[in-house]
């Protein structure tokens, strides 16, 4: 999809409501203040009952966007806000009164935007798309919008339940700290490159760099289905490079079969894509993969050229490796730990609760193992919008990428 095209469905369909698709913002205190002090400054002078939510997510763009976020009057007559105006049909019955609420009620959005003091970058929540199998075909993460936000696709809210209650059943059994997501390790990854042997540049590309790595695949042959199955089994990560999604190496029922799977990277051409059975629910491989368990699979929607789509898997494969490289100098947890110890706090259990929070601050901060993962860091989804930009044809071959699954963080095991 061209970027012109992007823009024009964003426009034409979604409107002054694309801002609902965005995560909402990280630690934006000023945000939250200006929000409250709006929302009542609404109530009290506008006499309006608000959809505080949608507020927000207002004023979170309004900063880079002010001439669309703060139309107050658009926001109204699309139902953002639910005005009670009856008060005014009884003081006032001239007809614009509705429009003096509405024009006080920009001018206060208006004065809001002026209060933030926002980053120009400002971190938000990833999103998990459930989309309709009418419009899942259709590449919305490439949307101007949600270009820069990270992304994941689910069949349903119920299958988002599944993995996260399945990855929390894992932990116990591993007898590590629950986290709220996920976790892989990069690092302990299997790689099938270039299996039908016509992949050249590919296997160039790629064979060398993943032994630097000590990754443990095939490059050139055709495993076996057993070979694969055990290695989605016992990785966190699996790598394919190949033509299509695999599927002629491994079934989709046998990937079904399996009771653990690791997250995947799907670049053949179409990997991604559902096949569409009439009034039944769309079928895939990379929907097999989430079934079976993998935390998050990133494929294609349509077909892609080779050099192109390798640029983009180098992209991501080396965001995550710098990322699990970095994790023992977490800038939030290195400042929470300096706060902790900076306290002065009296009384037997004060110190004991210092000591408490300082050691497990220091231990999150510093410490390697998949038991202390830190949750400030990014996760897998969040290299993939700019990962897209490594790409020559970034809204064609950079659009084909989605994110199946939920979000997943990025680990360091003790034994890599």
């Amino acid at each position: 999809m061209p970027g012109l095209h992007s823009s024009n469905l964003e426009d034409s369909w979604l409107g002054p409501w694309r801002h609902v698709l965005l995560g909402d913002c990280l630690d934006c205190r000023s945000l939250n203040t200006v929000h409250k002090k709006l929302v009542q400054d609404l109530k009290s002078k506008c006499k309006m009952d608000i959809n505080e939510s949608y507020l927000k997510l207002v004023l979170g763009v309004a900063k880079f966007d002010i001439e669309e976020a703060c139309l107050s009057q658009r926001c109204l007559r699309k139902g953002c806000y639910t005005g009670k105006l009856e008060h005014l049909e009884q003081e006032n019955s001239q007809s614009n009164g509705i429009d003096d609420v509405s024009a006080l009620a920009s001018q206060l959005i208006r004065e809001a935007v002026n209060e933030l003091h926002m980053e120009d970058a400002i971190c938000r929540e990833p999103i998990i798309l459930v989309l309709d199998l009418d419009v899942q075909m259709l590449p919305w993460e490439s949307i101007p919008i949600l270009r820069r936000q990270e992304v994941y696709r689910m069949p349903s809210v119920g299958s988002i339940s599944i993995i996260l209650e399945r990855s929390q059943r894992y932990h116990e059994l591993a007898c590590t700290n629950s986290a709220a997501f996920p976790l892989i390790d990069p690092l302990d990854a299997f790689y099938l490159l270039n299996p039908s042997g016509d992949l050249s540049s590919t296997q160039a590309e790629f064979e060398n760099w993943f032994r630097d790595q000590n990754f443990e695949g095939k490059a050139g042959t055709v495993p076996t289905a057993e070979e694969l199955a055990t290695a989605l089994k016992s990785h966190d990560l699996y790598l394919y490079f190949g033509h299509g999604s695999g599927e002629q190496y491994l079934s989709k029922d046998e990937i079904q079969g399996l009771e653990k799977c690791a997250a995947t990277v799907l670049m053949g051409c179409s990997s991604g894509s559902l096949r569409l059975n009439g009034c039944y629910v769309p079928r895939g491989v990379s929907l097999s993969y989430i079934q079976a368990g993998s935390p998050v699979t990133i494929a294609n929607l349509w077909e892609v050229t080779d050099k192109d789509i390798d640029r983009f898997g180098k992209a991501v494969i080396n965001a995550w490796l710098r990322e699990r490289m970095d994790l023992v100098d977490c800038s939030q947890c290195n400042q929470l730990v300096k706060e902790f110890e900076a306290m002065k706090i009296k009384g037997r259990k004060g110190n004991s609760r210092k000591k408490s929070a300082s050691s497990n601050l220091t231990e999150t901060a510093n410490s390697g193992s998949s038991t202390n993962a830190c949750e400030h860091r990014p996760t897998v989804g969040s290299f993939v919008g700019r990962a897209r930009e490594s790409c020559t044809l970034p809204f064609l071959n950079g659009a084909s990428p989605v994110c199946y699954g939920v979000p997943t963080g990025i680990m360091r095991k003790k034994d890599l």
